[in-house]
């Protein structure tokens, strides 16, 4: 879900785990019903269509589309009408006073219309659920300029959007892409210094001595370029997970010094549901790295 934000610049990242189509709106709740049914729908029933009303920018540019300014062309001759009162001669040194429009000239530069998107807001029902939504699919290839337009007319309907399939199952939920041990971080693309603020509670949960010791151990796995990384919960609380798809090599590392870096090879994601007590009984790591002096060196051995 997109919230907490009055627009959005582009919905690229967003959209990032998604392949091929998705819409855009909010599910209807009992929190935003009444906020919706102010929007101007007769009644909240599915079926329902309309032109959003004009609350904001995006929902301007959607209706009437916006004036862009030529200045690499010759400016243009304009008229501008004026009611004006003077007074006009009638001969023989009598004057009579005229009130009417008189059009003045102006030199401009030539304006171009760009039309408006055009989206009208309709709603949907799935599985006794209603949905309010942009009366468009958006193709992630080819749409993210327009999709952007969209999800900030919902913004400014409503305060926040939502990302969903074609069927209407939802697509984006913030700071995880999957849920089962662990929460998945969006971190494609991030340079570490800004990927690593997911783990600043996970570090300074330990004592300030070992804080050091924990980054670097952190940082020196990050290195290698992970294609994923998660936080552990529940029974993984205070492990770190970094995914190397590749080379198929997960890799976690615990924010508790005395404890071993484990290194798991194949079914990741069966492995992810089990406990850490599952995974070292049933000896399911491929590594079991020691935190000693010789610990960079073992890292090297399996990533490099």
């Amino acid at each position: 879900m997109i919230k907490g934000k009055k627009y959005i610049r582009s919905i690229e990242k967003y959209v990032k785990s998604i392949d091929g189509n998705f819409k855009l709106g909010l599910k209807i709740t009992s929190e935003n019903k009444e906020q919706i049914e102010g929007i101007g729908f007769p009644v909240l029933e599915p079926g329902q269509a309309m032109f959003p009303p004009i609350v904001g920018r995006f929902t301007r540019y959607n209706i009437e589309g916006k004036e862009n300014i030529r200045k690499d062309l010759p400016k243009e001759t304009i008229y501008i009408s004026m009611y004006s009162t003077r007074r006009e001669f009638r001969g023989r040194d009598k004057t009579e006073e005229v009130t009417d429009f008189v059009d003045i000239p102006r030199k401009v530069y030539k304006k171009e219309l760009e039309p408006g998107t055009g989206f009208e807001i309709v709603l949907e029902e799935r599985d006794d659920e209603l949905y309010l939504l942009i009366n468009k699919t958006f193709n992630k290839e080819i749409d993210l300029e327009l999709a952007t337009v969209g999800a900030n007319i919902i913004l400014e309907l409503v305060g926040k959007c939502e990302i969903f399939t074609e069927s209407l199952d939802s697509y984006y939920k913030p700071n995880r892409l999957k849920r089962y041990n662990w929460i998945f971080l969006e971190s494609n693309g991030l340079p570490w210094e800004k990927r690593k603020q997911h783990f600043k509670e996970i570090v300074e949960s330990s004592k300030k001595s070992k804080q050091m010791v924990i980054w670097e151990r952190l940082e020196t796995i990050a290195e290698y370029k992970p294609d994923f990384e998660a936080i552990g919960q529940n029974g993984f609380s205070g492990y770190v997970v970094f995914g190397f798809e590749k080379k198929d090599i997960y890799v976690f590392e615990s924010a508790t010094l005395g404890n071993a870096t484990y290194v798991v090879k194949g079914d990741w994601e069966n492995v992810s549901k089990m406990s850490k007590a599952e995974i070292i009984q049933n000896n399911l790591h491929e590594w079991r790295l020691i935190h000693r002096n010789d610990w960079k060196g073992k890292v090297k051995e399996v990533l490099g």
